[in-house]
């Protein structure tokens, strides 16, 4: 009888093994039973990442993931295969051309908007205005034009160049300082934080995220100088989870999620249907 029990007990020892063997990795029974991956642009870092959060505590078994970077650099990686269900963009080109590739699930809306700040190291006292953006010497550093942030800050240099108050060349000599253009709007702003540069053109959410605090200082652009941004947000028809993704959509433009975005600088977008959707 010892034999046997002996015998037994060490199968059954056998049997758990291998179930642990087979078990997926990293699974307990207290981890998510589905992920919802959201491709988002990198301004959006903090303040998704508190959406996140809130909207995990009211889904529970979802775990949100994100992948933040340019929205020209997240459109490129949907473009060549990357699996995602959301995507969140700084404007709406980028959003246009993923529809145009095919890959969007439902018609994209805007949820918040934006707008764009010059910033300097808060040690330097090279830049004072946005005149001394055209000084001679100064070194900045702006978002590349594929950029979302690099076309507003391109159109808001124009739209400067064309007030009484700057030279009607002001647009181009600020450019001529330009030291560095980034992948990201983020890019700049660790530029200027690090003191790399003497000032760089960011969204204002940048210039208020906490990480920055102690280490730039905030210009003002005036409003009729600031192309507002309008940041839209699609699911993607490549999606398994496209009912999580539409309650993650409905949860940032709903009243918990805009309150988050108004937390971290964001205000309401201009409209609410995204043009990119047309045709």
């Amino acid at each position: 009888m010892i034999v046997r029990s002996i015998v037994v007990a060490a199968a059954v020892l056998a049997a758990m093994l291998i179930a642990l063997a087979c078990a997926p990795a990293g699974r307990s029974s207290g981890d998510a039973e589905s992920t919802l991956t959201v491709f988002a642009a990198a301004s959006l870092a903090e303040s998704f990442q508190a959406l996140a959060a809130a909207f995990e505590d009211d889904h529970p078994g979802v775990r949100v993931a994100f992948n933040f970077a340019g929205s020209q650099t997240l459109r490129t990686q949907l473009e060549h295969g990357a699996e995602a269900d959301v995507f969140a963009s700084a404007n709406w080109q980028h959003m246009a051309q993923v529809k145009e590739s095919g890959l969007l699930g439902n018609v994209p809306e805007y949820f918040a908007a934006n707008r764009l700040a010059v910033v300097a190291p808060a040690d330097s006292d090279a830049v004072q205005s946005l005149t001394d953006l055209a000084r001679p010497g100064v070194s900045i550093a702006i978002a590349a034009e594929e950029v979302p942030a690099g076309a507003y800050t391109r159109e808001s240099l124009a739209l400067l160049g064309t007030s009484d108050a700057f030279p009607g060349d002001y647009a181009s000599v600020v450019l001529s300082n330009v030291v560095t253009n980034e992948t990201s709007v983020r890019g700049v702003a660790q530029k200027v934080a690090l003191g790399e540069v003497d000032a760089g053109i960011v969204y204002e959410t940048d210039a208020l995220a906490a990480q920055y605090a102690g280490a730039i200082r905030t210009l003002e652009i005036p409003l009729q100088f600031n192309p507002a941004a309008q940041y839209p947000i699609a699911a993607l028809s490549s999606t398994d989870e496209l009912e999580t993704a539409l309650e993650f959509i409905k949860f940032v433009q709903g009243d918990s999620g805009q309150a988050i975005l108004r937390d971290h600088g964001f205000v309401p977008p201009a409209n609410i249907t995204c043009p990119c959707h047309a045709g």
